[in-house]
C-alpha cells in the first residue's frame, strides 16, 4: 500500500513539473510571436473595422429617421381621425 501511495505522489509531482515546463516553453517561444501575429492581423483588419463602424452608424441614423417618420405618420393619422 505504501509503495502505491508513493508512486501516485511522484506521478502528481512529475505531472505538475511537466505542466510548469510546458507553460515556460509556451511563454518563451509562442506567446510573443502569437501576440505579434494577432496585432498584425488587427492592423490589417483596421480598414474593414472602420467601414463596419461607418455602416453601423449609417444604419443607426436610418433607424432614427424611420422612427421619426413613423411617429409623424401616426400623429398625422390621429389628427385626421379627429
Amino acid at each position: 500500500m505504501k509503495s502505491e501511495k508513493g508512486i501516485s505522489m511522484w506521478t502528481v509531482i512529475l505531472l505538475i513539473a511537466v505542466l510548469i515546463g510546458a507553460a515556460i516553453l509556451w511563454a518563451k517561444y509562442f506567446a510573443k510571436p502569437m501576440a505579434t501575429v494577432m496585432m498584425g492581423g488587427a492592423e490589417q483588419a483596421q480598414p474593414a473595422i472602420e467601414k463596419a463602424r461607418k455602416a453601423s452608424d449609417a444604419v443607426s441614423q436610418a433607424d432614427k429617421v424611420t422612427e421619426e417618420a413613423v411617429k409623424e405618420a401616426s400623429q398625422s393619422m390621429e389628427e385626421q381621425e379627429k
